[in-house]
C-alpha cells in the first residue's frame, strides 16, 4: 500500500488549490474527506505538481528570508557586533564574518589563514559567531561557552587559538587549563561559561546562522557575499 506523510502547510496549500482549479467541482457537497481521497486517487499528477508548486514557494521565502537577513546585517552591524569577538579593529569597513565549530576540523585548519587575511587587510575584520554542530560534535556547546567565558575577560582569541591548537583534547581539562594559562579569574570564568547567558549568547549566533541556512562550518559572510569551506587568502581577496 502506498503511504506519504504531508505536513499540514502543504496540505492547506493543496486544498487551496484543488478549490481554486478545475477539480473544484469534484469535491464539493457532502463527504468531503472522501471526495478529496478520491480526487488525490484519480489525479496523482495534479498533486505532484501542487506539491511542486508549495516547495518552489516555500524555498523562495527561504531564499528572500536570507537576503533580507544579510542587508539587515550590512546595514546594522551594531545588532550583530554587540558582544561579538572582532579581530582586527572595530571600525573596519568590511567585516568577515566566520561561523564555526570549536571540534570542526575544517575551523580549526582554516583559523590562521583568517588571521593572517585580516592581519594583511587592515581596512577588513573578523567577526567570530558560534555554531556548534551538537549533533555530531559533542564537546562543541561546552567549548563555545568557555570561549564566551573567556571573551568576558578579554581574552577570547588567545582562548580561541589554544581550543583550536589542541582540538583533539577538548574537554574540561583544556577549558580550565586554557584559562589558568591565560591568567583568567578561574571563579569569575567557571561562573560565565556555565551560565544561561552564556548559552544564551551562543544560541543568539546559532539562530542568526540558521537564519542564513548555514547546513555546516566553517562558514562565511562578507560584502553580502556567503561562502564556505577551507579558503584561502586567493578565495578571500577575490570575495573581498
Amino acid at each position: 500500500m502506498f503511504r506519504f506523510r504531508i505536513s499540514l502547510a502543504a496540505l492547506a496549500f493543496l486544498l487551496t488549490s484543488f478549490q481554486s482549479s478545475s477539480f473544484a467541482g469534484q469535491i464539493t457537497g457532502s463527504s468531503f474527506d472522501q471526495k478529496v481521497l478520491e480526487v488525490i486517487k484519480n489525479n496523482p499528477e495534479a498533486i505532484l505538481e501542487s506539491l511542486s508548486r508549495y516547495q518552489q514557494r516555500q524555498e523562495l521565502a527561504k531564499e528572500e528570508a536570507k537576503l533580507a537577513l544579510i542587508r539587515s546585517i550590512q546595514d546594522n552591524p551594531s545588532k550583530y557586533l554587540k558582544d561579538a569577538p572582532v579581530f582586527g579593529r572595530q571600525s573596519a569597513k568590511t567585516r568577515l564574518y566566520v561561523f564555526a565549530d570549536f571540534q570542526c576540523p575544517y575551523c580549526a585548519q582554516v583559523r590562521a589563514n583568517l588571521q593572517q587575511f585580516v592581519l594583511d587587510n587592515p581596512t577588513v575584520s573578523l567577526v567570530y559567531k558560534h555554531y556548534p554542530i551538537v549533533s555530531i560534535h559533542a564537546e562543541a556547546m561546552a567549548a563555545a561557552m568557555a570561549s564566551w567565558a573567556a571573551h568576558r575577560q578579554g581574552k577570547f582569541w588567545q582562548y580561541h587559538d589554544i581550543l583550536y591548537a589542541h582540538q583533539g583534547r577538548l574537554g574540561e581539562d583544556l577549558y580550565l587549563g586554557a584559562a589558568s594559562q591565560l591568567g583568567l579569574d578561574m571563579v569569575r570564568f567557571n561562573a560565565d561559561r556555565k551560565s544561561q547567558a552564556a548559552e544564551q549568547a551562543v544560541k543568539s549566533d546559532i539562530d542568526l546562522a540558521e537564519g542564513l541556512a548555514i547546513t555546516g562550518t566553517p562558514f562565511f559572510l562578507m560584502n553580502e557575499s556567503t561562502f564556505s569551506g577551507l579558503v584561502d587568502a586567493t578565495v578571500l581577496r577575490q570575495k573581498l
